[in-house]
């Protein structure tokens, strides 16, 4: 095959095999350099891959069972148990606390000398529900005050995870989390009154590390916070050994230092060394909820054996592939030339705007000649595009025109729906994630005079849920107004909208009668959030609202009547979910507590300003990241009959 070395075959060729010829010997170059870092990446995925479920399911355990204890302690502070009632509570605990998490083997309580109910100021008291044997016993405990667990507690004043051990009642190893109970004394104050502990039995851990698959003669370790082994394949090993042991050859200094790297880092790898002297690859991952350490430890020499294999195999596969390019570039190369010229020319003529232009036709159906037939669809695309745009535009139009339509059915305030009075105060809120949403809110006085307030959240987002969300409304208003009951403006509305609902959508509401003159409450909830109440004295909290089956869900739904009572200066707060829903780059949701915590800081200075400085603080959070749900807020102040 003869080439003009002028010519652009020729050169395209001679630069493509001085550039693959760099290319090889570049890899192989580096190839030894890159070993070591492809072992630790590696590693770290293969570590990542064996931890993420396990960690995940230990953190989940110890998480439900730190929840537990500071539930249980919150109630011990609140009410006061002595006697029975105390042994009652205790029993009950651990019998609930089992059906959550399996390996809680006991509740305890512990009080300062004088602090537990109906004890003199001398007087001490632990109890302690045990269960044993498929049975709850009750148990006496002394000599606590001196102990780790509890004087730590004490000092801390917050709740912690103990480091592991065998205990006095219970004979296996168990972790135990350790919460202070406060108490008000009798001038109102918060005093520390004991210790409550919740203790987990991590039998399990043994079980857990030896079933877990890990390649290359791998295994599992589990380290407690102050490093002592509570999990190894090993079970001489178990609470006799430390990470200072594990190490062997190690040196202090660089125990030290993998401490430190786990705490900073929180996972990663490290090197070490076993008792024997081989060099190891360790893999860790800290877990956040106890302090402790989910570590995997390779052989290195195992693992290097099979990367060596990996060199050999790639080495092997290069040389086939350069003597392969070798042969078919000069092919290739001289079939992309003139094709790409003629392809040039009628290129530069689509850009100028001639769609006629014709496109050179090649046989075959290899690259060029599906470029060349790309070239041709793309034109016909393009005319085919131009007429598309016209009616995407048109489309557009249409649903900024709905969007319209769609927010001007809602009242924007009070004057426009006739519902001001100086009873209260009220701001509604909407933000569709589309042109059109799915999200509602409504307001109105009934011919008592109450005033009814709705928020509503239809399953779905554009066309369809803003359909089924003005039906919805209309529904609504007109059952309410007409029915007087909210139960059974629910239940008319669910059956009307349910018989007719083809397409198997739904929506979550709730709706509540205000009597304006008493602040007494009437509401019922169709799976919808429950609404919050800011009290004058800025404390925030979540109603007290039982969600039932949303509606269009279920034919013959019933719902019930639930009450709320409002005092002057107490803000009713109704949401939907695009407000705790609202998600960040980190896929973190704004949440439950976030809401709160903008309510208290930002309500009490109207209506208005509630829902701006809520919305502020969701914009805060979320950043650059897109509003994928409709955010709706409805917020009234209760002024009482005192404010006219």
């Amino acid at each position: 095959m003869g080439f003009n070395v002028h010519g652009l075959a020729f050169k395209q060729s001679m630069m493509t095999l001085v550039g693959f010829s760099i290319v090889f010997a570049s890899l192989f170059g580096v190839l030894s350099f890159q070993v070591q870092s492809k072992l630790s990446t590696l590693l770290t995925q293969k570590g990542e891959e064996i931890s993420l479920a396990n960690v995940v399911l230990i953190e989940k355990l110890f998480e439900k069972g730190k929840k537990l204890g500071d539930e249980y302690a919150e109630v011990l502070g609140k009410e006061m148990l002595a006697g029975k009632d105390l042994d009652d509570f205790l029993t009950q605990a651990v019998f609930d606390a089992r059906q959550t998490v399996p390996q809680v083997l006991a509740v305890v309580v512990a009080y300062e000398p004088g602090m537990a109910p109906k004890a003199k100021w001398h007087q001490e008291l632990m109890r302690l529900a045990l269960y044993s044997g498929n049975e709850i016993k009750l148990m006496k405990g002394g000599d606590y005050l001196d102990k780790v667990w509890y004087k730590s507690t004490k000092n801390l004043q917050k709740g912690i995870w103990q480091e592991p051990f065998v205990g006095d009642f219970i004979r296996e190893p168990i972790a135990i989390y350790t919460t202070p109970i406060y108490q008000k004394d009798a001038y109102g104050n918060t005093v520390f009154a004991g210790v409550l502990c919740v203790d987990m039995s991590i039998a399990f851990l043994k079980e857990t590390v030896a079933s877990i698959p890990v390649s290359n003669s791998g295994y599992v370790v589990v380290l407690s916070a102050n490093n002592t082994v509570i999990a190894h394949p090993q079970n001489e090993i178990i609470f006799k050994e430390n990470l200072s042991d594990l190490s062997g050859e190690m040196d202090v200094q660089t125990v030290t230092e993998f401490e430190k790297t786990v705490k900073s880092l929180k996972k990663g790898l490290f090197m070490g060394t076993t008792p024997d002297g081989k060099e190891t690859v360790i893999y860790f991952k800290a877990m956040e909820v106890n302090g402790w350490t989910f570590m995997i430890v390779w052989p290195a020499h195992e693992y290097m054996e099979s990367q060596r294999s990996l060199e050999q195999m790639f080495a092997w596969m290069s040389v086939a592939g350069y003597v392969v390019m070798l042969l078919l570039i000069f092919v290739i190369a001289s079939r992309v030339s003139r094709p790409l010229k003629e392809l040039a020319v009628s290129a530069n003529k689509l850009g100028k705007g001639d769609f006629d232009v014709p496109i050179p036709h090649l046989s075959g159906s290899d690259e060029i000649a599906q470029f060349a037939w790309a070239f041709l669809n793309m034109r016909t695309s393009l005319k085919e595009h131009m007429e598309k745009q016209k009616d995407l535009d048109r489309i557009e139009s249409e649903l900024n025109f709905a969007k319209d339509i769609q927010i001007g059915f809602l009242s924007t305030d009070e004057h426009e729906e006739g519902s001001e009075d100086l009873y209260h105060e009220l701001t509604p809120f909407l933000m569709p994630a589309k042109e059109v949403g799915g999200d509602f809110y409504d307001f109105f006085k009934l011919d008592d005079g109450r005033l009814c307030v709705v928020v509503g959240d239809v399953s779905g987002k554009g066309v369809p849920a803003a359909l089924f969300m003005m039906v919805s409304r209309i529904v609504l208003r007109t059952m309410a107004k007409n029915l007087k009951s909210v139960v059974e403006t629910f239940e008319n509305t669910n059956f009307e909208l349910e018989k007719r609902n083809k397409a198997n959508m739904f929506v979550t509401v709730w709706m509540g009668f205000i009597d304006l003159k008493t602040g007494h409450v009437e509401f019922a909830s169709a799976g919808h959030n429950p609404p919050a109440i800011r009290h004058k004295d800025g404390s925030v909290e979540f109603a007290k609202s039982r969600a039932g089956v949303a509606m269009a869900a279920m034919d013959n739904t019933h719902y019930k009547l639930q009450t709320l009572d409002l005092v002057p200066g107490d803000t009713l707060f109704l949401y939907t979910d695009g407000v705790t829903e609202a998600t960040d780059a980190h896929d973190e949701l704004f949440g439950n507590d976030r809401l709160l915590d903008a309510l208290s800081e930002g309500g009490g200075n109207g209506t208005k300003e509630t829902c701006r400085y809520v919305k502020e603080k969701i914009d805060e959070f979320v950043g650059k990241s897109s509003q994928f749900d409709d955010i709706t807020m409805l917020a009234l102040d209760y002024k009482g009959p005192a404010a006219k």
